[in-house]
């Protein structure tokens, strides 16, 4: 039989949540939207949200990323209260500070080149940006043939990996990801999440909402949400063939 003491110990040993939900519900008019949620996301690692279209997983990603407050419950980061502590100015320092968010639609300025889009954060953070990290960013997203390009010239891929370098700019320990490959063709789609998982390997952590099985497998965690609940998948896809990679 375990002493007191050895289970303190083992219980101190667990990695800390970077972020954990409690209680979090939000309804939009009678319709409720997450009943009640708990969640736990430990620091380094790639979480996976999976449910069907409107079951509330990018509404839940929002309340993640500091964008949309819930109407009940607690959500803390680094064992801080996010919104009972912030208004909506505290709000925005935490995003800028802590947050990097892929939207599904990439939400890149059409009138900005390539290059212009991705380093845009760095305009509202008070921090200067060494020319050095940008192309650095660029580089290790291959995009960086393509920084005076303006969006409407460049392929999807290459409009997905924008937007990634965009989000990553400021070094946020944690990357939001609102269906990162949902247009994108297999071959890009391997490309994307190949450069997720060297994320993950680097220490970034990540949560991911996401229809694709493919991107379930290379996750180390993935989560359902049903009728408004959070629940642990009973297992991940199985992993298929390796897919050809092939930049786009």
């Amino acid at each position: 039989m375990k002493s007191q003491a050895l289970t303190n110990m083992t219980e101190s040993a667990k990695p800390a949540a970077l972020l954990a939900l409690k209680e979090i519900s939000l309804s939009y008019g009678k319709r409720k939207i997450l009943d009640a949620i708990d969640l736990d996301i430990e620091s380094g690692s790639f979480t996976v949200i999976a449910g069907e279209s409107g079951s509330g997983k990018s509404t839940l990603l929002y309340i993640l990323g500091g964008f949309l407050r819930p109407d009940r419950g607690s959500f803390l980061f680094s064992g801080r209260r996010v919104y009972g502590r912030f208004g909506e100015f505290g709000l925005g320092r935490f995003r800028k500070k802590f947050i990097g968010f892929l939207f599904q639609d990439f939400r890149l300025l059409p009138f900005l080149t390539v290059e212009q889009n991705i380093r845009f954060p760095a305009l509202f953070s008070g921090k200067k940006l060494a020319k050095e990290q940008l192309q650095n960013q660029m580089h290790n997203l291959g995009i960086a043939h393509r920084a005076k390009a303006y969006p409407n010239t460049i392929s999807g891929g290459e409009a997905q990996r924008t937007a990634l370098a965009r989000a990553l700019l400021m070094n946020p320990p944690l990357l939001l990801l609102d269906e990162p490959t949902g247009n994108l063709d297999s071959a890009t789609e391997a490309a994307i999440v190949n450069v997720l998982v060297d994320l993950k390997k680097q220490g970034l952590t990540l949560v991911c909402v996401s229809h694709s099985n493919y991107i379930m497998q290379h996750a180390d965690r993935v989560l359902r949400l049903v009728d408004g609940k959070l629940t642990e998948a009973a297992a991940k896809p199985v992993k298929a063939a390796s897919r050809t990679k092939k930049k786009s």
